[in-house]
């Protein structure tokens, strides 16, 4: 059996670092484009690069678009004076996603007139057909990313929502640029076309085992729990406020439907975060390869920990998290106390923030007040703006200290699509198709009970506000909305959310607050909300534009409604 394979997974097994694994094999003058497509190994390396402009590490920038995240270094233009067709926060996936469609489809056309094993016909053919269900897995995401980002209602007519072109064929740069958008239902077909292009090659929910075809190395690669998340991911946004393509009942149905196939129809508890550098999290339905590292920790620990502290969570971010009891911090059944406001609460609070004071993180005493340490004019001039550093994804057994004998790298392990993410999707839709406990159809679980797994996993001890709660949607509504800003904290997604929620322009329009803290003589702390950006929001930014030189390139490109 031929086993010179190209990808280099064995990482989950061998725990070493492959940041270098999709390396592009193009004809050269050394190969040339007939060589290239006539040896199975080449045709796979050529595929590999399509994997490049998939996102391995959290899109924390995008969250200093919104109320969460605020940059030490200064405001976001963008997000303060508010984005320009010339200039969006997301307009460079338009060519990057275009880009790798293109590559992809020149993979359809050349990839499979290859010489495959002779001495195996089996291997050849299983390999074949796995590569195959991976071209049309990857050409679906990018279109996702593109509809993603770029779907909204036309500039010609309003009352139409348009969606990405459609390219499925081998085009130049500048004949795709003339291929016009298709609706957002037409796209969402096509894209759904592919994923069961994508299901129909590929056999396997998960890499697992040693194996040249399906081994656990070739995690990372499309698999069917992918496909699956995918599918239920884009349901939820067509069925969104900002979209409403097709039913809530359709959106909930997608979402159980892959939680049926993927966990056999059950949900399960889900793995609790730790240090985000478990390799083999059962929870990670997709991410791209893992490396051993520190640049997270060097980037985003405060000056005390040797770190540059470059993203700094908001006081709007906080106050969303709950109490230890799972009630709001505003509801009078909180035992939130605003003299102690890091006490007795939700326990990600702690895993996802660091504050002023003692923290759960090698004990480390955060001093942000006035003439501490990690305050502005500390150990370093440019401190947190905001008051409070970001602690998810970094891993307590780094330890930066130059005079430490200690490690100075962990693996990172970024997942794309996991559990916890598709159980979200899955709540969201139900309770608008079913209600809170409410179950359509052959359901046996309902959004309330994908919900309470999720914040067991979360660390509150009793959630006494699930069932308070349970009388009101809108409470409820709010409630899973929040839990969606929580758990995608520093990852970008709530910026996507709070378009598609069609959140009121009073709400976007809200500043940024951090807080100040005092301290005073009897070494207690007291602690003032400040704002400290501003924000600027108007209804047709619910839509991302169309890059601005993109439409001028082209003859058919029609751009989204009230962008100039």
């Amino acid at each position: 059996m031929k086993k010179n394979i190209l990808f280099c997974f064995g990482v989950a097994l061998l725990g070493i670092s492959c940041s270098n694994d999709f390396t592009e094999v193009v004809p050269s003058n050394n190969v040339s484009t007939k060589e290239v497509f006539t040896d199975i190994s080449r045709a796979q390396s050529f595929l590999n690069p399509a994997y490049g402009s998939v996102r391995n590490s959290p899109w924390i920038s995008l969250d200093a678009q919104t109320h969460n995240v605020v940059s030490k270094s200064g405001p976001s233009r963008t997000a303060v004076s508010g984005a320009t067709a010339e200039s969006s926060p997301v307009s460079g996936e338009w060519n990057s996603a275009i880009g790798k469609i293109l590559h992809i489809n020149e993979f359809f056309e050349k990839g499979f007139n290859v010489t495959y094993d002779a001495f195996d016909e089996e291997f050849a053919e299983a390999l074949k057909k796995r590569i195959r269900g991976e071209a049309f897995g990857l050409r679906a995401y990018y279109k996702w990313i593109l509809l993603k980002n770029f779907a909204g209602p036309s500039a010609q007519d309003p009352n139409t929502m348009l969606g990405i072109p459609i390219i499925d064929e081998v085009l130049t740069i500048d004949n795709a640029n003339d291929i016009p958008r298709s609706t957002y239902m037409q796209s969402y077909a096509n894209i759904q076309k592919d994923l069961d292009s994508a299901l129909t090659n590929i056999d396997l929910l998960r890499y697992a085992g040693d194996g040249d075809v399906d081994g656990v190395r070739l995690t990372s690669r499309i698999s069917g729990e992918m496909i699956w998340a995918l599918r239920a991911r884009m349901a939820l946004f067509a069925a969104s406020p900002a979209f409403e393509q097709i039913s809530w009942e359709e959106a909930a149905n997608t979402a159980y439907d892959a939680i049926a196939a993927i966990d056999e129809g059950a949900i399960k508890d889900l793995q609790p975060f730790g240090n985000f550098n478990n390799v083999d999290n059962p929870d990670h339905f997709w991410r791209r390869s893992f490396s051993e590292n520190g640049s997270l920790e060097s980037q985003n620990f405060p000056p005390s920990l040797f770190g540059n502290g470059d993203w700094n969570p908001s006081q709007n971010l906080v106050e969303v998290f709950p109490d230890s009891l799972g009630y709001p911090i505003t509801d009078p059944n909180s035992i939130y106390d605003p003299v102690e406001p890091y006490a007795n609460r939700d326990p990600r609070f702690e895993r996802f923030v660091f504050h002023n004071g003692e923290n759960e993180f090698r004990n480390a005493f955060i001093e942000v007040f006035a003439g501490g340490k990690d305050a502005q004019g500390g150990i370093r001039k440019q401190a947190t703006r905001s008051g409070y550093y970001l602690k998810k994804f970094l891993s307590d057994n780094i330890n930066l200290d130059v005079e430490a004998n200690a490690n100075k790298e962990d693996y990172k392990v970024y997942p794309i699509f996991d559990r916890g993410g598709l159980y979200l999707d899955f709540a969201e839709a139900a309770i608008e198709a079913y209600g809170i406990a409410g179950k359509g159809g052959d359901m046996v679980f309902s959004a309330k009970e994908v919900l309470s797994v999720i914040r067991k996993r979360a660390g509150i001890s009793t959630d006494q506000y699930l069932d308070l709660a349970i009388s009101d949607l809108g409470a409820y509504r709010n409630l899973i909305r929040n839990e969606r800003r929580i758990e995608y904290a520093f990852e970008g997604e709530y910026y996507y959310d709070v378009r598609r929620w069609k959140v009121s322009l009073e709400e976007l329009n809200q500043p940024v607050l951090g807080i100040e803290v005092g301290k005073e003589a009897s070494d207690k702390f007291n602690y003032t909300a400040t704002e400290i950006e501003s924000r600027s929001f108007e209804e047709y930014m619910y839509y991302n534009p169309i890059p601005r030189n993109e439409v001028l390139k082209s003859n058919t490109l029609i751009q989204n409604f009230g962008w100039q």
